[in-house]
């Protein structure tokens, strides 16, 4: 009985230390590190815990010394690499469910909201408070707790901004092959792009060619 060599699945390269941090917050950034979900078009950019420390040290999560030690530490335990790469995804979609609830003009679920908080209330008992240029901030140190390093500064930058923001300008870029994240700090409101100079013009050349068709049609 012969078999049917199977095709093996090259993926594009990730592009996580090199993606456009344009979500405007912290949060909305680490939510667009994955591009239109659920269609065809998808692509995930954080893949493994290597992909996960290439995106926290491009975003300046924390300072590339702090991301070292995490690396080195983690380099012979892979279940522990594992273990927080999956928690990671799970606080990037929690926090994606929240701003696409908002972006739509939905009420936000009370189950995604209570798991934001928990996972805060948890992170910050690794955190300190320092003094830095003239105000306290909460610092994450990866010698106190790893994971805490990785992910307090998101899930405070998302609460953060589901309590001090106008929530009425989180946008879903209306690129159909996007869909990422952002805060709207235009002075009309009007943003409907991630970047104009990507989706944008993706949507105008998109656009253009529909226009022709018809043409060629009537």
């Amino acid at each position: 009985m012969s078999t049917i060599p199977r095709t093996k699945t090259v993926l594009p390269p990730s592009r996580a230390s090199s993606l456009d941090l344009v979500g405007g917050e912290l949060a909305w950034d680490f939510t667009n590190t994955s591009s239109a979900r659920g269609s065809a078009a998808h692509q995930e950019h954080l893949r493994d815990f290597d992909t996960l420390m290439q995106w926290i040290e491009h975003a300046r999560v924390m300072a590339p010394s702090d991301c070292a030690y995490i690396r080195a530490q983690l380099s012979g335990h892979p279940r522990r690499a594992r273990q927080a790469f999956a928690r990671a995804i799970e606080l990037r979609e929690l926090i994606w469910t929240i701003g696409t609830a908002l972006a739509e003009q939905r009420p936000v679920p009370a189950r995604p909201l209570d798991l934001l908080s928990a996972a805060h209330a948890e992170h910050l008992r690794h955190a300190e408070m320092r003094m830095r240029m003239g105000s306290y901030i909460w610092v994450f140190d990866p010698r106190r707790d790893i994971e805490a390093a990785i992910l307090g500064p998101i899930t405070l930058s998302a609460l953060t901004l589901l309590m001090e923001k106008d929530l009425l300008r989180t946008r879903r870029c209306a690129g159909q092959e996007c869909g990422w994240l952002f805060f709207d700090t235009t002075k009309n409101n009007r943003r409907r792009w991630c970047e104009m100079r990507v989706c944008g013009n993706r949507a105008k050349v998109r656009a253009a060619r529909d226009r022709q068709k018809q043409a060629r049609k009537g």
